[in-house]
């Protein structure tokens, strides 16, 4: 894992690889593949963040009393998952700042523990009102802050 170590990430969840979330493709050598790629890894991601934020009694319209925009979110894909694989869901709250935050959820293999994916997406607190950026719900940091 990269900066993060394992116990910064407070959520944890599960989530089975269905063959809808995989990707199929005849590579080089005519070998047929199937597994979880970039670009299907991040409805998962999608998944798990709406878990956490429903762990903590929040949606995407209210986390602590404010909303958010993404400005930002980086994938980054390690190994294959397969249909059917298990994959464990960790995520965890880093780099708390004035307006904004990020939350990386990270994915492994549940056997063989072989990381998957890691994900950050960048957490901004606005007003959609106003248009203006907030600080931070204290309530938030004070969950998060270590």
């Amino acid at each position: 894992m990269s900066e993060a170590t394992k116990e910064s990430f407070t959520f944890k969840t599960e989530l089975v690889v269905r063959r809808s979330d995989t990707r199929s493709a005849t590579v080089v050598g005519g070998l047929y593949v199937s597994h979880l790629t970039y670009e299907t890894f991040i409805p998962l991601v999608n998944e798990v963040f709406d878990a956490f934020l429903e762990s903590n009694s929040w949606s995407m319209a209210d986390i602590a009393g404010a909303n958010i925009i993404i400005p930002k979110m980086e994938v980054e894909y390690k190994s294959e998952a397969k249909a059917g694989d298990v994959l464990e869901f960790s995520a965890g709250v880093f780099n708390l700042g004035k307006k904004s935050c990020e939350l990386h959820i990270s994915a492994s293999q549940k056997i063989s523990k072989e990381e998957v994916g890691l994900a950050k997406i960048s957490l901004v607190f606005f007003d959609y009102v106003s248009k203006k950026t907030l600080e931070i719900p204290s309530a938030f940091r004070a969950k998060f802050e270590k």
